[in-house]
């Protein structure tokens, strides 16, 4: 036998034994386990009558979690983000000229959401760090959205002022949330979050991500889908204005016409 082959025959024995320890060190330590979240909502869509005021969806949930996963020193910590359908907004600032407030700047956000909602068990700042919760963008003044071409000539500090104007906007008619309450633990693993859902809500697909962190790390999240749509006489003008908008400008005049006619007759003079 020729060193060479000496060399390559210690070479493939060095390789197997290396496998084989390695099979035998999974083997011995087992399978990765983790925590993970089984979570339900009282009502995948919300429906949109002429007497609708609002709704409030109830979210629950477990933490599930094997014997052999680790304790938590600081237990659990839930948060959830509800977000709306996303649409273009524009925020003006006003300004007095002559005594007079008119109009002078606006930004367009193309993408902020039509409704967003934050909730957690306890304080943001105390679920996880800084740099991980920018990361995920949790919390109203962490989102990031999205503005007009044109309008990028703005300066830093104008963009921020604009983001900060989008925010009380919303804020002041509902739409967007964060309550750092709003999520309560029943036991060391089920908890429950209330979502209130203002009346002029819009419609369209909403999502709800649930994440759960343990000693400021995320262990796990999950996503639920609902719909807020319209029903009735509302759903029907809505789709009219939406999908046959020219139909819908006909009916319109003519409904006006008819309506006008009929005042005449009936409030006419003799």
């Amino acid at each position: 036998m020729t060193w060479a082959r000496i060399i390559k025959r210690l070479q493939q024995i060095s390789i197997c034994r290396l496998i084989l320890l390695s099979l035998l060190l999974l083997n011995w330590a087992g399978p990765v386990r983790a925590e993970s979240l089984v979570t339900g909502i009282s009502d995948n869509t919300i429906a949109i009558s002429s007497n609708f005021t609002g709704a409030e969806l109830v979210l629950f949930g477990t933490v599930e979690r094997d014997a052999q996963t680790i304790a938590r020193r600081q237990g659990y910590d839930i948060v959830v983000i509800v977000r709306g359908p996303q649409q273009a907004v524009t925020v003006r600032r006003k300004e007095s000229i002559v005594g007079v407030w008119v109009n002078r700047q606006s930004w367009t956000f193309d993408d902020a959401y039509g409704f967003l909602a934050i909730l957690s068990n306890r304080p943001l700042s105390d679920i996880a760090s800084e740099n991980t919760l920018d990361s995920f963008a949790i919390g109203l003044t962490r989102q990031d959205f999205e503005f007009s071409n044109g309008e990028a000539t703005f300066s830093t500090a104008t963009r921020l002022e604009f983001s900060n104007a989008l925010l009380r906007q919303m804020q002041s008619r509902e739409l967007y949330i964060q309550n750092e309450a709003g999520v309560e633990f029943l036991s060391n693993a089920l908890f429950t979050a209330r979502i209130a859902v203002p009346a002029y809500v819009p419609v369209g697909g909403f999502e709800a991500e649930i994440m759960l962190f343990g000693d400021g790390a995320l262990l796990s999240r999950q996503q639920v889908s609902l719909e807020v749509r319209k029903t009735g006489f509302e759903q029907l003008t809505f789709s009219l204005a939406t999908q046959q908008p020219l139909l819908y400008g006909i009916l319109a005049v003519i409904l006006a016409v008819v309506s006008g006619w009929l005042a005449s007759i009936m409030f006419k003079r003799d």
